[in-house]
């Protein structure tokens, strides 16, 4: 019994002595090295005629971490974009008008179409070939084509109310008065009434369009009367009342 109560004294002083000892707290400290890849690109001036290298930058950050969790905070780098990239548009902008305004410059200039000269060479040889196949003409002939050509005196009269039915202005239709025994004895509704008439100057070559308008009373074989106008155009303005050798057809 006075064993035990020894014990238990022994044991009642130490424990103060046990209790007070310090307790001691060790951190583990971790280190996780994070590699972060950076690439900077460089404009490149206009102006510059040499290429400046691009560097791409590698950026070894050291990340101290503990026992609890760190987030890692990585630097971001703010570029500014270079000028020269609008600098760079203008003078490929330059560049492409200069090449358009040379080879503009460069390129022929259009020459004027000679259409207009062809036109009055086709229009004033035309009549001198209309009747380069035609027969010769005759007094006697229908008169129905060029290969049936007719030929006769040519007269002028004053118009007004004809055979036809209607009034001709001397002064600006161009019409024609068949011979009597040629267009026959109906008026009014004769069926030469009207047609298409060519008549050609082989003196000079003139070519001139008219349409029959009246009968001439007065004209033997193949001689016509003419309109005042139509008179001027095919006698080219020479003729003295009656002119000979001119030639005339029904188209």
């Amino acid at each position: 019994m006075a064993v035990i109560s020894t014990i238990i004294l022994a044991a009642s002083l130490l424990a103060p002595f046990t209790m007070a000892a310090p307790a001691y707290t060790h951190t583990a400290t971790e280190i996780d090295w994070v590699t972060v890849e950076e690439t900077v690109t460089v404009w490149l001036d206009s102006a510059s005629a040499t290429s400046t290298p691009v560097v791409a930058a590698e950026t070894t950050t050291a990340v101290a971490t503990t026992t609890t969790t760190t987030p890692v905070v990585v630097a971001q780098a703010t570029y500014t974009a270079s000028s020269s990239v609008e600098t760079t548009a203008a003078a490929v902008t330059s560049v492409a008008v200069s090449s358009y305004a040379a080879a503009a410059s460069s390129s022929p200039s259009p020459v004027a179409s000679s259409s207009s000269s062809a036109v009055a060479a086709a229009a004033s040889s035309s009549a001198g070939s209309v009747k380069a196949n035609a027969v010769t003409a005759s007094t006697t002939a229908d008169c129905e084509g060029d290969s049936a050509a007719c030929v006769g005196d040519v007269t002028h009269w004053d118009g007004g109310l004809g055979a036809c039915g209607w009034n001709v202005d001397t002064n600006s239709d161009m019409e024609i008065a068949l011979p009597y025994e040629f267009m026959g004895t109906l008026s009014n509704t004769n069926p030469y009434c009207g047609r298409s008439v060519t008549l050609y100057n082989p003196t000079s070559g003139t070519t001139v369009q008219a349409t029959v308008g009246d009968k001439c009373m007065g004209c033997v074989d193949r001689a016509i009367d003419c309109t005042d106008a139509l008179f001027n155009a095919i006698t080219d303005g020479t003729g003295d009342g009656r002119v000979s050798g001119i030639e005339w057809w029904l188209n």
